[in-house]
C-alpha cells in the first residue's frame, strides 16, 4: 500500500490510532468480565457475602491484624477491611483474593499480593529512563520530514 501524499498519510495515521483506541478501550470495559473471581463491578451490583473475590486497591491504614485499602471505582471510592496479619505499610498497592464477608470486609485470605510503594515509583523512574533513551536513539537514527509529513533516515 502506497501512501503517496501527506493527507493519505494522516488519514491512515489517524485511522489506526482510533483503532487502538477502541481495542484498549473495549478491553478496560471487558476486563472484570473475564476474571475468575468477581471484583468490585460485583461487589458494587450484588454484594456476593460468602463467596471469594478478587479486589486491589492502596493501603490506608494498617493494624497488626487487619489492613484496609481505597480503591476509586468508576469514580466511587471503595473502602475494604482485609482481615490478614500479612505485613503491608501505607501506600502500599495490594490484591487480595479471599472471602467476603459483611460490611466490606475480606474475612478470609487466600492470597495477597503486596506491591511495596517504593518500588512503584521506582518502576515509574526506570520507565521514564528507558522512554527518554529510546527518543533519544530514535531521534538520532530518524527525522520527521513536515512537508510529506513522514519520518526519514538520517
Amino acid at each position: 500500500m502506497k501512501l503517496n501524499t501527506p493527507l493519505q498519510r494522516m488519514v491512515t495515521g489517524l485511522i489506526l490510532v482510533a483503532a487502538l483506541a477502541v481495542l484498549c478501550s473495549n478491553y478496560a470495559i471487558e476486563y472484570e468480565y473475564h476474571q475468575k473471581y468477581p471484583s468490585y463491578g460485583t461487589i458494587l451490583s450484588d454484594y456476593p457475602e460468602g463467596e471469594v473475590v478478587n479486589v486491589g486497591g492502596t493501603v490506608t491504614s494498617t493494624s497488626s491484624s487487619q489492613f484496609q485499602i481505597l480503591e476509586n471505582y468508576h469514580g466511587q471510592n471503595i473502602n475494604l477491611n482485609i482481615n490478614s496479619s500479612t505485613p503491608v505499610n501505607l501506600e502500599d498497592q495490594v490484591s487480595v483474593v479471599g472471602v467476603l464477608g459483611p460490611n466490606h470486609t475480606i474475612i478470609q485470605v487466600e492470597r495477597v499480593e503486596v506491591n511495596e510503594y517504593w518500588k512503584y515509583l521506582f518502576l515509574l523512574l526506570r520507565s521514564f529512563l528507558a522512554v527518554i533513551l529510546l527518543i533519544f536513539i530514535f531521534y538520532h537514527y530518524w527525522s520527521f520530514d513536515w512537508k510529506s509529513f513522514e519520518f526519514r533516515r538520517r
